[in-house]
């Protein structure tokens, strides 16, 4: 650590995520790079999610009722490392996660922001392919033309004095605010890389509505059409919620 300060802060956003947050923080904890803090922001959880965090020696805040733009937000304000690195508490971590992150930064001084895509459980079928798929895209999107379309919150860090110098999320956005618009604003004044080598796996508890409603109310109402409602009118519109 530098002057009591680590290099690297991880921000969880949860709200009642006792059945995943032990999986996670388990797999910080066997993080070969060590010098990083654990924060997590949590919505006003009413199960066992903040023991268990405290079990893992993690930082703790409290925003009741917050969204997971707004606890992202919070949890980075909170950090005191220079490289904030964005996770969910479903989400399962490389042991060189951390390790590879750092590297990147490291190559070129110019890189404010990395990021990458996942690997989904196999089972359903479906979503595992989907993501598959997508992932495989962005990847050769930003390797062909150095493109950077989209960045899952579960794998994005950044810069915290870029991110501060743009102004931080637009918390008034709720779905994709973590995503679409922070990644659209941080490639508009420096450089993203996509490291198509960093690949967490995410739970699939997403697929539990099924694939139809998935598409049809959960992304294309729930996350677009949210996402662009809130852009024009700078506050949420619509009322989504995740999959838990």
């Amino acid at each position: 650590m530098r002057n009591g300060q680590p290099l690297v802060s991880v921000v969880i956003p949860t709200i009642n995520e006792e059945k995943y947050l032990p999986r996670c923080l388990s797999s910080f904890s066997k993080q070969t790079f060590k010098d990083f803090e654990t924060i997590i922001s949590d919505g006003g959880s009413t199960d066992r999610t903040i023991e268990i965090a405290r079990k893992f020696g993690a930082k703790i805040i409290v925003i009741p009722r917050s969204t997971v733009t707004i606890a992202r937000q919070k949890g980075t304000d909170a950090a005191g490392g220079k490289i904030i690195v964005g996770a969910d508490a479903d989400t399962v971590y490389p042991s060189k996660h951390l390790e590879m992150i750092v590297s990147d930064y490291k190559k070129n001084n110019n890189v404010i922001a990395v990021g990458g895509g996942g690997v989904f459980e196999k089972k359903p079928w479906w979503m595992y392919w989907l993501w598959k798929i997508t992932y495989f895209i962005l990847g050769k999107l930003y390797r062909w033309f150095g493109l950077v379309i989209y960045i899952p919150g579960f794998n994005l860090s950044f810069r915290k004095e870029v991110f501060k110098k743009i102004g931080g999320y637009r918390t008034y956005l709720d779905f994709g605010g973590d995503e679409l618009d922070i990644v659209n604003r941080l490639k508009k004044v420096g450089k993203i890389y996509f490291d198509e080598k960093l690949r967490p796996n995410p739970s699939s508890r997403r697929a539990k509505v099924g694939f139809l409603r998935l598409i049809a109310k959960h992304v294309f109402i729930y996350y677009f059409l949210n996402y662009w409602l809130a852009h024009l009118f700078k506050k949420p519109i619509i009322k989504g919620k995740p999959v838990r």
